[in-house]
């Protein structure tokens, strides 16, 4: 993972993880913080997509 920046301090986390299981088989798993609410980890995936979705739609622009 990157480093943060400096004087910034880690309060929560949300780690997405592609994991190979017990029977080779490549799955994902996720793990978080346990003071994340379920609230917080919800606007934070919705703050992922969207800057996802944007990054890819300005990609296809770029085409």
């Amino acid at each position: 993972m990157y480093p943060l920046e400096q004087g910034e301090t880690a309060l929560e986390a949300f780690v997405l993880l592609k994991v190979l299981d017990r029977d080779g088989d490549v799955t994902w798993s996720y793990r978080t913080t346990n003071r994340l609410s379920r609230e917080e980890l919800l606007g934070a995936l919705i703050v992922q997509v969207d800057v996802l979705r944007k990054s890819l739609r300005d990609e296809w622009d770029d085409d």
